[in-house]
C-alpha cells in the first residue's frame, strides 16, 4: 500500500458524517460512497440530527432536501445548525429545484444535484472534510482559552494557572475546557456526559461526573483555591464555569 493510500484511508476511518435524509433520497451507490467515507448516522429526523450534531463530533452534514420537511425549511435548517457547529454543510437537491443560490447563501458548503455520480459525491465530501480537519487544525494553533487565572492550551492540551502548570488526563481537560469555551453557561449531567464520554447516558451520571470534577478541583486547588472555586456545582442540574 502506498503512503497516499495508507493516509486516505487513515482519514476516511476517523471521519463522521450525519446525514439527514430518507435513506432512499440518494441513489444507493451515493450512500455507500458515504459509508466508505466514513462513520455514517442517518438521522431519524430533523431534531434527531441537530440533536446529535449538539452531542457528538461530525465532520460533515449531508442534507437531501427531497423531503418535503426539508424543502420547507432548508435555509432555516442551516440557520439552525450554523448555530451550533461550523462544520462542512453539503446539500444534494432534485434537478427540479433551482435552490442553490438561496441555499449557499444561507450556509450551505456545497449543493449538488441529486443525480450526480458516487465519484463526484465522493469528492466533493473528501475535499471539505480535508478543508475542515485543516481549519480546525489551524484555529487550535491559535486559539488559547483565558478564564480568570486558568489558561488552556487547544492544541497542546495542557492547562494553567497563573504560569504553573496542571497535570490533568484526557477527560478532566476536555471537561474544563468544555466550560471555559462557554463561561457561564450551564451544563447538565445527561450534557456532560454525552459530550465528554461520548455514549449514551447511563449509569448514576451525577456521582461518575462528580469524582472527575472533585479530582480536578483537588489539582487547581493545589495552584490556586479561587480558581479551582470557579467550577460551580448547579444543585440537581450540573456544572458551569464561573465568570467573575
Amino acid at each position: 500500500m502506498s503512503r497516499e493510500e495508507a493516509n486516505r484511508k487513515y482519514f476516511e476511518k476517523h471521519n463522521r458524517i450525519l446525514v439527514l435524509a430518507e435513506e432512499w433520497d440518494l441513489s444507493e451507490p451515493c450512500f455507500t460512497s458515504l459509508e466508505q467515507q466514513g462513520d455514517v448516522y442517518l438521522a431519524k429526523s430533523v431534531q434527531d440530527g441537530v440533536l446529535h450534531l449538539t452531542f457528538f463530533v461530525y465532520h460533515l452534514i449531508c442534507i437531501s432536501v427531497k423531503n418535503p420537511e426539508y424543502v420547507q425549511m432548508g435555509d432555516q435548517l442551516i440557520e439552525t445548525i450554523r448555530r451550533v457547529s461550523e462544520i462542512p454543510i453539503l446539500i444534494v437537491i432534485p434537478e427540479t429545484l433551482n435552490l442553490q443560490s438561496k441555499l449557499i447563501h444561507a450556509g450551505a458548503d456545497a449543493v449538488l444535484n441529486v443525480k450526480c455520480s458516487a465519484e463526484d459525491l465522493n469528492l466533493q465530501v473528501y475535499a471539505l472534510i480535508r478543508a475542515y480537519k485543516r481549519w480546525k487544525t489551524e484555529k487550535k494553533e491559535i486559539t488559547d482559552i483565558t478564564v480568570g487565572m486558568l489558561t488552556i492550551n487547544a492544541l497542546r492540551r495542557k492547562v494553567y494557572c497563573g504560569e504553573k502548570e496542571i497535570l490533568v488526563v484526557k477527560k478532566e481537560f476536555d471537561f474544563l475546557y468544555l466550560l471555559a469555551a462557554t463561561p457561564g453557561r450551564v451544563y447538565t449531567y445527561s450534557q456532560i456526559y454525552q459530550i465528554i464520554w461520548k455514549e449514551y447516558p447511563q449509569g448514576d451520571l451525577k456521582n461518575i461526573i462528580y469524582c472527575m470534577v472533585y479530582r480536578l478541583k483537588r489539582k487547581i486547588q493545589q495552584v490556586d483555591r479561587n480558581a479551582a472555586d470557579m467550577i460551580c456545582t448547579v444543585k440537581e442540574v450540573g456544572y458551569c464555569l464561573k465568570i467573575s
